[in-house]
């Protein structure tokens, strides 16, 4: 990801995190998409799964940055999306911080990471 997609990415993200309003309300065609794909699947599992995808280009973006620290991309992928909910909690009285949002959101962080460095190791074979 070039420097710009990143920037533009973080931007994004911050809006869609700190906004005062949850975006869900701007999203119905996703949502419609998204239960039309998954018929059987609920609001809380629809709302997980875009947590999880919105969380994705956050662990292409963390893998290559902290390659010699798995450790670091372990901690990083818990401890921002906590802050970002303690944020929410506290200061954005629009918002409902979430545990599952936590999980979700270090589980695509943590997918992608995964993801990135398997194919590193595979193409460095």
């Amino acid at each position: 990801m070039s420097a710009i997609g990143a920037a533009l990415y973080l931007a994004g993200l911050a809006v869609v995190v700190l906004s005062p309003e949850h975006l869900d309300g701007h999203a119905d065609l996703l949502f419609r998409v998204a239960f039309r794909l998954f018929p059987s699947a609920n609001g809380r599992e629809v709302d997980f799964g875009f947590n999880v995808l919105l969380f994705l280009p956050f662990g292409i973006l963390l893998a290559p940055l902290l390659r010699s620290h798995a450790w670091a991309v372990l901690v990083v992928a818990w401890a921002v999306p906590t802050v970002i909910e303690i944020a929410q909690g506290l200061f954005l009285p629009g918002r409902v911080s979430s545990i599952f949002d936590v999980v979700a959101n270090a589980a695509g962080t943590l997918t992608a990471a995964l993801f990135v460095e398997g194919m590193r190791r595979r193409l460095t074979r």
